[in-house]
């Protein structure tokens, strides 16, 4: 065993070695996405994105690649936090505040068989939902102003709406929705700001009722 852990009791030890192993994850998992941006700067990335909005080009899959970084930069501090508590003796416990998404999968949790086919699949920098109608649901939510709810609906139509910056256009800006078609419309259904579940429950139920939101746009 390393001598870090020599002093630590084997739970603590094991807690701190799991710690160690997430934020390595998220640390490469970072390296590796912002390598294809060539930089090591997420708000260069999202300025590329407005830009690329800007021009009429489609900033996507590139705003769920900047929202993925921001979550494994929450998820690396929390656990650096967590760490850094657990190795001071006589530590008192500390609340350190779960991602968005961590958030979000312990409330779909419960949704199973009520607005869920299946358990809510966890991953470091998104949520894969499959609702009962078949659609699957793609959550990629930083914080109550960034995020990004991409869906496929049975047929395999694709929409999405999220708050990627520069559609000056759109009246509810920068939250938008993009249609199967390619067109950017207004977003009939979610709030920047708003607590992420509301949002959520909101596209959730209305995916359920009409998929591609006809009755809504």
């Amino acid at each position: 065993m390393e001598p870090l852990y020599d002093a630590l009791e084997p739970e603590q030890a094991t807690e701190i070695e799991q710690l160690a192993r997430v934020m390595y994850e998220a640390r490469e998992h970072r390296r590796m996405i912002l390598e294809q941006y060539h930089t090591d700067d997420p708000a260069e990335v999202l300025a590329r994105i407005a830009a690329m909005t800007a021009a009429g080009e489609c900033e996507h899959p590139a705003y769920e690649h900047y929202l993925a970084v921001c979550i494994l930069d929450e998820t690396r501090n929390a656990a650096r936090s967590l760490m850094a508590a657990r190795l001071k003796e006589d530590e008192p416990e500390i609340d350190v505040p779960a991602a968005p998404h961590l958030v979000l999968h312990e409330a779909l949790a419960k949704q199973v068989g009520k607005m869920l086919s299946d358990p809510p699949e966890l991953r470091q920098d998104a949520l894969l939902l499959r609702l009962g109608n078949g659609v699957e649901l793609t959550v990629h939510y930083a914080s109550p102003t960034a995020y990004s709810l991409r869906w496929k609906t049975a047929d395999g139509q694709q929409l999405g709406i999220d708050t990627a910056p520069g559609h000056r256009s759109i009246e509810t800006g920068p939250h938008h929705l993009h249609q199967p078609d390619g067109r950017v419309t207004d977003d009939p259904l979610t709030r920047p700001g708003q607590p992420p579940w509301d949002n959520l429950q909101a596209v959730i139920g209305a995916l359920l009722d009409d998929p591609l939101l006809t009755a809504l746009t």
